[in-house]
């Protein structure tokens, strides 16, 4: 499990390092906000198409392939990034790497072919804890790279450092990570029919649902933040970039520490439920921001609810289908959560352009505010 978290944290630090960038490289060629927030759209909608196809090939060839293979193609793709010369050329870099990002949903399946149903909660928290940490180092390099001006950030240094990050990992995967094909119970069932099917069970069909309205609101956050605090304290890319890493401290201290004996005590329902509320408290904080050390709080919040929230939701998920559509479940849960990311900031970057900079995070609140009420009953239910 160690070298696979590795990568993963490897990977993601340089995913992280692009994170802080994005808007202000959009800015320079003079995108609007929604403009900006279709540019995270983009890159949903792509991981949105190619998660049941890299779901399907580590079913069918193994995991450690195709994270080598998705490796390779991320590294191609912030090397696109770092190049472009163009509004259009900005966009295609993002929709390939959005093709090519097979490789965390491929490792959560991964992860599940190594645990049993006793450990995996604590598996999952290890794997948000690597994601803390690539949340951590890489907005705060990203960040430190480009520079704290938002109106002339360095556009290729955090790129290149990105895809010499994907390089690394990829060399660590491949001497490093094992086959996991033998513990890999294909399903011969065919693929769409198999989809339809697990979606009429009530509990799995409600789950999803949850998890994909979470994720809407979260990413309509993420999207917009950064526009959000340009113009409410003229913060850059740098500024940006170390309030991402205070999140993922945040996210690390959740998920690598209290998850494991919160769940033990607690049960994953409640700490669901309290992801929730953490999350609609942390986005209406956002909004009612003047003064920085508003801003450090509210994505406290914002990451205490995340950190509790997407372990438990997983672990919920998978422990409802049988072990050989472990793949596939999360195959489909990745779909559905790039489905989340390109309707979130789509809808975000209308409501900000048109409504003001606040109204992303009132709405968001407010919509999760609602739909705790909905599943609060069910999520007790559904952890049983």
């Amino acid at each position: 499990m160690i070298p696979l978290l590795l990568v993963v944290v490897i990977d993601l630090i340089g995913f992280g390092i692009i994170i802080p960038l994005l808007p202000f490289y959009a800015e320079t060629y003079g995108a609007s906000p929604q403009k900006v927030t279709m540019l995270m759209v983009i890159f949903s909608f792509f991981q949105f198409i190619a998660a049941p196809f890299w779901g399907y090939l580590s079913d069918k060839y193994g995991r450690r392939l195709i994270i080598w293979v998705t490796l390779i193609g991320s590294i191609f793709a912030y090397i696109l990034l770092a190049y472009t010369q163009t509004l259009y050329g900005l966009f295609f870099a993002r929709a390939f790497a959005g093709f090519m990002a097979g490789n965390i949903s491929t490792a959560q399946a991964y992860l599940t072919d190594i645990t049993n149903k006793k450990n995996r909660a604590k598996a999952m928290g290890m794997f948000g804890a690597a994601f803390g940490i690539g949340f951590i180092l890489g907005p705060a390099i990203g960040g430190i790279l480009a520079g704290s001006d938002p109106k002339n950030p360095n556009v290729f240094l955090p790129p290149i450092a990105a895809a010499s990050l994907s390089f690394i990992a990829l060399v660590f995967a491949l001497f490093t990570l094992k086959d996991t094909r033998s513990l890999i119970q294909v399903n011969k069932n065919k693929r769409i029919v198999s989809l339809i099917e697990a979606l009429r069970f009530p509990n799995l069909r409600q789950l999803i649902l949850l998890s994909f309205i979470v994720t809407v609101v979260f990413a309509s956050m993420e999207s917009t933040f950064s526009l959000w605090s340009e113009r409410t304290f003229n913060w850059g890319a740098e500024q940006n970039g170390y309030i991402f890493a205070f999140a993922g401290i945040c996210g690390v201290t959740v998920q690598g520490f209290l998850i494991s004996p919160l769940v033990k005590r607690y049960g994953e329902a409640t700490l669901c439920i309290l992801g929730i509320l953490f999350l609609a408290l942390g986005m209406l904080c956002v909004s009612i921001s003047f003064m920085s050390y508003h801003a450090y709080i509210s994505m406290a919040f914002i990451a205490f609810g995340l950190g509790f929230f997407m372990p438990t939701i997983s672990t919920l998920i998978v422990n409802i289908v049988s072990e050989e559509r472990r793949g596939w479940v999360l195959g489909v849960s990745q779909s559905v959560s790039s489905l989340a990311r390109i309707i979130g900031p789509a809808m975000a970057g209308i409501l900000f352009e048109l409504y003001g900079k606040n109204t992303p995070f009132i709405s968001g609140s407010l919509i999760l505010l609602l739909f705790l009420l909905i599943f609060r009953n069910f999520i007790k239910k559904a952890s049983k």
